[in-house]
């Protein structure tokens, strides 16, 4: 393993460089009248050049999400894969590009990345607790080239509540209960007055996944602490520590076995996957003036993660005595060996393939934000620099006996020979430069970013070195977008920019190594959001993206494979009946839809794909919400998401194959409902939800065999703020 920094001496290291002249994260800061959160969207969202969305605390507290699945399902433009554990995993895809493991979108938490290395690995296990966040903010458009490096399809921030300043002590404490062992426990208390304040928070998420026996428990622990050190400035600081425990596996059923029973997996008591996160934000705002603000942060991650998997990817020559393809277990020692399949031993005398990965990343970033006006017209000016380190060690070795399964750090002692491992570094270092004109009622945003970047990768089989690859690359990103507010309360705007995604590490460690180069995008847009009726909100975006280097997910590795294009129009909107009509009470109506009609591969080394639609980009993807509000405190909805039909590999096979990797995902619709009850002058709320209201069984994912949806899961709880 790595030489490990210790967390401690790093956030003291981080403290120390913490002065007005260094670092600052990629965000606006909002005031929320408590202290002020940190958040990647500007202050005057009426001239922001492009489309975004913001999901708000009262939309989480109405609909009581668990997961990413039930969060971002009512923005537009954004696919969300399940996966096997509740959805704690992360798929989001932006417009086209493939969801896995969120790979090709920036999503960060407080404007820090939570891939475990953006650059090198660019991979997303975690997202924050629902009950952590005071809202959530999706930018789609020309204004993402502020954060990356992912700036292909867009950057989702996951904005955290923030401390109390009012001189009173305050807090949470929330508790729900529900089918399949769902339990949920959080609990957050905090004091701040006019000198500074502090917070604490934990969150547990526990219960049975997708498959039978796949327990997961996920524990969330929080602080966040604020001190205005004079009346210009302000020192924050955030603690998280995660550790997730869950039984679960990537290699999915086969036909065979998920035509027998899709929520029964054969390892999966054995398959185990863990990860234990460690994350020091430091930050320092100084205000000069009104006009001028210099904003420094310091951020070190710390990341261990293990997936266990006793199967391997199904094959055409898997058969049992029936001729059915069945799961193959990697090694069960005394039965067989390696290869044995399921069915034809005892799945706990078997051992399984461990993956244990440790990521460090450190980074250093300062912003200004200034207001100016140069040549008497008005202007907003954002500039910055971010250097960032990542250091990966990754390794693979396959266990000989249950003591090994069972502890990963035994079967690298007893088995040297047998560990394939490598090791990479990142250096990067990032620029950028936005500034906003305003002429009367447009308003004209140029900027750019530039990411210069050196990776390395040492490969080692046995303790010996096998191979060594290096990919340096300095991408210059320019942008440039116009708002118009002609219009009362209404925005038409239009946007362009270069964008980037770098490569995931392949899954396998493959004879040559290496890493694919960047993908490297134009994407372009126009549209309009407006709240002009009264009771009325919409936006619509029409989109296109050029992308060339495209990756495609092969299965073992990541590789290039020339051009994509993706062509789209998003709509979002709601009616509030109630501010219409005048009504006590209010009804509404809200929905969003993307219709995605081209995604396809062109130009590429393999003229056979070209024309073909892309993996995993669904062409329509619609979500509906009817919902009423009563002044009484209660609140009640019903939903309904649809996704048409995907294909899974970029040969677009549309007959499933006898594996179940190849075929299509039909497209599927599922309903839901939540309620709530808002006890008048106690501060207790008590709730009710439910996800796939009519237990409808569909096909979510074939990554590595065929993974069911999630069944019906209904829970209740009850909230009591004070």
């Amino acid at each position: 393993m790595y030489l490990k920094p210790k967390l401690l001496s790093s956030a003291i290291l981080s403290s120390l460089l913490l002065a007005p002249f260094a670092v600052s994260a990629e965000e606006d800061v909002v005031d929320t009248g408590k202290m002020t959160v940190t958040g990647i969207l500007p202050d005057r969202l009426e001239a922001v050049p492009g489309s975004f969305s913001i999901i708000d605390e009262e939309y989480l507290e109405e609909r009581r999400p668990i997961s990413n699945i039930e969060r971002l399902r009512t923005v537009p433009g954004l696919n969300v894969v399940p996966d096997g554990s509740m959805g704690f995993d992360v798929n989001i895809g932006i417009r086209g590009q493939n969801p896995r493991r969120s790979a090709k979108a920036m999503i960060m938490e407080d404007g820090v990345h939570l891939q475990l290395a953006p650059y090198a690995d660019p991979v997303v296990h975690y997202t924050t607790p629902s009950s952590a966040l005071s809202r959530v903010e999706v930018v789609k458009g020309a204004g993402q080239i502020l954060y990356g490096p992912q700036t292909l399809g867009g950057a989702v921030n996951f904005v955290t509540k923030p401390v109390p300043r009012n001189g009173e002590v305050e807090g949470s404490v929330t508790s729900a209960f529900g089918n399949q062992d769902y339990r949920l426990l959080d609990g957050t208390v905090g004091y701040g007055n006019d000198v500074g304040g502090f917070m604490f928070g934990f969150t547990q998420n526990k219960g049975d996944g997708v498959y039978s026996n796949s327990e997961f428990d996920v524990k969330d622990y929080r602080f966040k602490g604020e001190l205005d050190i004079t009346e210009r400035q302000t020192l924050g600081l955030k603690l998280v520590h995660t550790r997730d425990r869950r039984n679960q596996t990537e290699a999915y059923l086969t036909p065979f076995e998920y035509d027998r029973d899709p929520y029964s997996h054969p390892s999966i008591q054995n398959d185990e996957w863990e990860q234990d996160r460690d994350v020091v934000q430091l930050q320092h705002i100084f205000r000069f003036n009104d006009n001028f603000k210099l904003t420094s942060q310091a951020y070190y991650t710390d990341t261990f993660r293990n997936g266990l998997r006793s199967t391997e990817e199904n094959e055409d020559g898997d058969l049992n005595g029936n001729g059915n393809i069945t799961s193959v277990f990697r090694n069960c020692p005394g039965q067989g060996g390696e290869g044995v399949l399921a069915g034809d031993v005892n799945a706990s005398q078997c051992a399984g393939r461990h993956a244990p990965r440790q990521y460090y990343t450190r980074g250093l970033e300062t912003r200004g934000d200034l207001s100016h006006s140069l040549f008497g017209l008005n202007h907003d000016t954002i500039f910055g620099v971010r250097y960032h380190e990542e250091n990966v060690h990754r390794q693979e070795i396959l266990s000989q006996s249950v003591a090994e399964r069972e502890n990963y750090d035994l079967a690298l002692a007893n088995n040297p020979g047998d560990v394939e491992e490598a090791f990479i570094k990142t250096n990067a270092l990032s620029y950028y430069l936005q500034n906003t004109t305003y002429v009367g009622n447009w308003s004209f945003t140029p900027g750019f970013r530039v990411e210069d970047v050196r990776t390395s990768e040492n490969f080692f089989e046995g303790g010996a070195q096998s191979n060594r690859e290096s990919l340096s690359y300095t991408e210059f990103l320019p942008s440039f977008g116009v708002a118009w507010n002609g219009i009362a309360n209404t925005t038409v705007f239009a946007g362009v920019h270069k964008g980037i995604a770098p490569a995931r590490a392949d899954r396998e460690f493959t004879e040559d190594g290496g890493r694919a180069d960047p993908e490297e995008s134009t994407l372009f847009e126009v549209g309009a959001r407006s709240t002009y009726f009264n009771g009325v909100s919409f936006e619509a975006t029409l989109f296109h993206n050029d992308i060339q280097n495209t990756l495609i997910d092969f299965g073992d590795t990541f590789d290039n494979s020339g051009d994509s294009k993706q062509t789209g129009i998003e709509v979002a909107g709601r009616i509030d009946f109630g501010d219409i009509y005048g009504w006590t009470n209010n009804v509404y109506l809200s929905g969003a839809y993307t219709n995605l009609w081209t995604a396809e591969y062109e130009d590429g080394p393999d003229p056979t794909i070209n024309g073909n639609r892309m993996q995993y980009a669904p062409e329509h993807l619609l979500n509906v919400d009817l919902g009423y509000e009563h002044s009484s405190g209660v609140n009640a909805r019903i939903g309904v998401q649809h996704v048409s039909k995907q294909f899974v590999d970029d040969g677009n096979t549309r007959v499933e194959d006898v594996s179940g990797l190849q075929g299509t995902i039909p497209s599927f619709t599922v309903w839901n409902a939540s309620v709530n009850y808002s006890i008048p002058n106690s501060g207790v709320t008590v709730f009710a939800a439910v996800e796939n209201l009519f237990d409808k069984e569909y096909l979510a994912s074939r990554n590595e065999g065929k993974l069911v949806g999630r069944d019906r899961l209904f829970f209740g709880g009850i909230t009591y703020d004070f």
